[in-house]
């Protein structure tokens, strides 16, 4: 008798198991959330201004990087750095908007990117390729991550 029970509780324990897998994968992430419809318009079209500039200046550095042209990954990577909302465009009003529309985290990724925007600048001037490429590899993961995070609705094709 005791060799029955067994299979059952294995059986009913497999079924727990992926019964739980299918709800948890089913589940909507809890990180996203899209910021975008938070901000002012001010913001907005500043926010959408630097994007615009940063798409463009990554896409002239994956050109440098496969030419070899050091300099223009140099240039792009500093330019990408300072990018940020200029600080002379926004008023005191502006910032708690900001501050108020942009949690922690999304703050966070923005302030790490622009870091490794700087490092991919320096790794320009230093001719090293290889550190440009996984410095590349890692700015490319952070627009994915933030985007698909916090302005998932305009970006459909990243939801998980």
């Amino acid at each position: 008798m005791n060799q029955e029970i067994f299979p059952m509780r294995a059986i009913r324990n497999n079924l727990l198991i992926a019964c739980l897998a299918v709800i948890t994968l089913a589940a909507p992430p809890a990180l996203a959330e899209d910021i975008t419809s938070k901000l002012n318009p001010k913001l907005r079209g500043l926010l959408q201004q630097e994007m615009i500039g940063v798409e463009a200046a990554m896409k002239e550095i994956y050109s440098a990087i496969i030419r070899g042209n050091h300099e223009v990954v140099q240039t792009k990577g500093q330019a990408i750095h300072d990018s940020f909302i200029p600080a002379q465009e926004l008023t005191d009003k502006d910032r708690k908007a900001l501050k108020a529309a942009a949690p922690k985290a999304f703050l966070k990724l923005d302030q790490r990117f622009h870091k490794q925007a700087a490092k991919l600048a320096q790794a320009g001037e230093e001719g090293h390729t290889k550190k440009q490429k996984q410095l590349f590899d890692r700015m490319t993961n952070s627009c994915v991550n933030c985007h698909s995070r916090f302005v998932n609705e305009r970006f459909s094709g990243l939801k998980q």
